[in-house]
């Protein structure tokens, strides 16, 4: 057991550090190649960041780990949500909120639109026994695609009819020295990282299942997706640092807009069935947790109240409540299942 645990805390190190350059090489790429600031925050870095839900979740419906695949979408969703209360308090006195634009409300908005969309399919499929799929692939899924590839560009078209809203923080030129070649080289080597750590962090998360008995939906939407998100927590405490806020808050509800592509990946690897399908429906609370907190984020933008308790927003304060909430919810409901 305590190798497993070892394993397990090696291989999410791995995932931390090689996630971490992958932002940075990210952000080279994105620099060189001229791309605009929106686009690196709320899409690049979003992506790069979250390689590693995309391999975990691809690997868990490999080895038949459903519970795991889909907890993990979502447990990194709301991970993401509440490094935004961190984010908060790091940033020094008075809300965040008060310091990023609006444009922010239209990919926070797309995020729960596709949380949503999963949770009526979750519905239909358990209550209703309604389901349709394409090659073996559940149509939810690639719905679930079509809506993200639309959205992706609606934002961007989007930061480029309103450029002052969309302004982001200049940042510091960080490693100068390194060429668009040597930055798609670097990106390419910790993709390769992540494919491997993250590969390896599923089997052992489905072993530390096993062993111990805890469900898999609680290891995959809390263990797993928290291992997975620490790239996301590096990233948005660096954007923090050098006070690029708007990239901070783009990474996140970027990050949470790809990682519900990453079911329909997850479900083109699993051929024991339809994915959504086979789940639990334990996951409706995990994907219900991250709207609720989305939600709340997403009115404290709009209204930026200007008070606070403990140099934190009162809305960041609801949406850590929220997250350990619904953490306690989901231990208990896994240390119930039979």
């Amino acid at each position: 057991m305590t190798q497993l645990w070892l394993e397990f805390i090696l291989m999410a190190l791995f995932i931390i550090v090689s996630g971490t350059y992958l932002s940075r090489f990210g952000d080279i790429i994105a620099d060189k190649s001229g791309l605009g600031q929106a686009f690196i925050g709320g899409i690049l870095i979003a992506m790069a960041t979250s390689l590693p839900e995309l391999v975990t979740s691809i690997s868990s419906a490999l080895v038949g780990a459903p519970d795991i695949a889909v907890g993990n979408a979502f447990g990194s969703n709301t991970f993401n949500l509440v490094i935004l209360a961190f984010a908060d308090l790091l940033q020094g006195k008075g809300p965040l909120l008060l310091r990023v634009n609006y444009s922010h409300i239209l990919s926070g908005l797309v995020g729960v639109l596709l949380s949503a969309l999963v949770v009526f399919s979750l519905i239909l499929s358990h209550f209703m026994n309604f389901n349709l799929n394409v090659f073996g692939v559940g149509l939810d899924s690639i719905i679930l695609l079509l809506t993200y590839l639309v959205s992706v560009r609606m934002i961007y078209r989007y930061d480029q009819n309103n450029p002052l809203d969309a302004k982001d923080e200049e940042k510091e030129n960080l490693n100068p020295e390194y060429t668009l070649n040597k930055a798609l080289l670097g990106f390419a080597a910790c993709a390769v990282v992540i494919v491997f750590s993250g590969y390896r962090l599923t089997l052992t998360a489905d072993q530390i299942s096993a062993v111990t008995g805890i469900d898999q939906s609680f290891i995959g939407s809390i263990l797993v997706a928290a291992a997975t998100s620490l790239p996301e927590l590096v990233a948005t405490i660096s954007a923090i640092r050098i006070g690029a806020y708007n990239m901070a808050v783009g990474n996140v509800f970027g990050s949470n807009i790809f990682n519900m592509t990453v079911i329909f990946f997850a479900d083109v690897f699993y051929r024991q069935g339809v994915l959504l399908q086979d789940v639990r429906i334990v996951h409706i609370l995990t994907a219900t947790v991250g709207i609720v907190m989305a939600t709340i984020i997403l009115i404290g933008l709009f209204y930026r109240s200007r008070r606070s308790f403990m140099w934190m927003g009162w809305d960041a304060i609801a949406a850590a409540v929220v997250y350990f909430l619904g953490v306690y919810l989901l231990f208990q409901l896994g240390l119930n299942v039979i």
